[in-house]
């Protein structure tokens, strides 16, 4: 039984390591113009989006 539940605990274990990072798509703007696209791993792309207000220039990154 303990040898079971241990395959059984390390297949969970791959599946979630495998399904947790996902690439994102960002587009980073400025003032509405696009400066540049970059790809990159993360586990939450949503939560690479962020949005600057600086000097009357808006600086946005949108990750999907």
């Amino acid at each position: 039984m303990k040898k079971v539940l241990t395959v059984v605990a390390v297949i969970a274990m791959v599946a979630c390591l495998g399904s947790c990072k996902k690439k994102c798509n960002c587009v980073t703007t400025m003032n509405g113009e696009v400066v540049q696209t970059t790809t990159m791993e993360a586990t939450n792309c949503a939560k690479l989006n962020v949005t600057q207000n600086i000097g009357g220039m808006t600086q946005e990154v949108k990750c999907n």
